[in-house]
């Protein structure tokens, strides 16, 4: 059960991301704070159960499940199990806010999280990289709580009483998508992947990845397109257009142009060259 405080001079408190305190494998103890905690923090549970108390409500954590603290917001959470065992971050700086915002994290509360693997692992880089007390390990810890933010805005949800995550419930339609983006897709064969109606399909879209299911089709269409440009200079538009799963070649230049803001061919020419004779 490693953890680490750190010490933080003027200058290291000037770095857009820093981190103040990190632990893991923590067997957690009981913790009441009127006053609230001077910097953010971010509590994923492994195993056991607890309950966090912020702003007047009580919400269970079990495993999969994480909770953040705004600074200076009066909280308290403890075990419900007696062995609750917790990784966590304790950590600031000048750009946290923003990035919080642009990742919809605006209040304390519990999420539920659908990739615990990747945070455990970012903790447990960022707890290596802090036990190097130096002025350019904090530049890495910096980066690193950055990275662990970005991670968060991909792997959290609000906990609800739904036990699956709704990025975890999307995982059938998109992996159908990238195996089959080629072939004509429908919104009911999508939807019916996992036994939901079209509309909300198109709700678990907006509220996962803010877009509709075939902005997302189209999205990785340009993508792959994208990689067969520059991977298969031999072939036309036209043919790029029908590997992609596009109608015509019309048609992917018209929506490759409004994503990229250049053609197909221009993204060609920027990413292969003609070689000089």
């Amino acid at each position: 059960m490693p953890f680490i405080f750190t010490t933080l001079d003027e200058t290291r408190q000037s770095l857009p991301f820093v981190l103040a305190t990190i632990g893991y494998d923590w067997p957690q103890e009981n913790i009441k704070r009127p006053d609230g905690y001077p910097w953010y923090q971010w509590i994923q549970c492994l195993s056991g159960r607890g309950e966090l108390t912020v702003g007047g409500a009580r919400t269970d954590v079990g495993p999969g499940d994480g909770f953040f603290l705004m600074p200076d917001e009066a909280h308290e959470y403890r075990s419900l199990s007696g062995d609750w065992i917790t990784d966590w971050m304790g950590f600031g700086g000048s750009a946290v806010r923003d990035v919080l915002d642009f990742a919809g994290i605006r209040s304390s509360g519990v999420r539920a999280i659908s990739d615990l693997w990747r945070l455990k692992t970012l903790l447990r880089e960022t707890y290596e990289a802090a036990r190097d007390d130096s002025a350019i390990a904090f530049h890495g810890t910096s980066l690193l709580v950055y990275e662990t933010l970005l991670a968060l805005k991909v792997a959290l949800e609000p906990k609800t009483r739904n036990a699956e995550p709704r990025h975890a419930k999307l995982r059938p339609v998109l992996q159908h998508i990238r195996l089959n983006y080629a072939s004509e897709l429908s919104i009911a064969e999508l939807s019916a992947l996992i036994d939901v109606t079209p509309q909300y399909l198109c709700k678990l879209f907006q509220q996962t990845l803010r877009m509709r299911p075939f902005e997302y089709l189209v999205s990785y269409r340009i993508s792959r397109a994208k990689e067969f440009l520059v991977a298969r200079p031999e072939l036309s538009v036209a043919d790029i257009a029908r590997l992609s799963g596009f109608s015509d070649s019309n048609y992917l230049c018209r929506v490759f142009k409004r994503a990229e803001s250049i053609s197909p061919g221009a993204f060609r020419s920027l990413h292969c060259p003609p070689l000089d004779l």
